[in-house]
């Protein structure tokens, strides 16, 4: 397992780092970031952030 570390940008603003642990035999999908990220910060469900690598 691999880590891939990335900010969650809101407005142009940092709103936090997180960590997400994905196998690198199978691709990362968009979608699944965007849960993982809803998943820890709920508050962020229905707005328009954005991922920065």
């Amino acid at each position: 397992m691999k880590t891939l570390t990335f900010d969650v940008m809101l407005d142009g603003r940092f709103v936090c780092t997180l960590r997400y642990e994905y196998c690198p035999l199978f691709p990362v999908a968009e979608r699944e970031l965007r849960d993982f990220v809803v998943s820890k910060r709920p508050t962020l469900r229905n707005k328009d952030f954005r991922i920065e690598f």
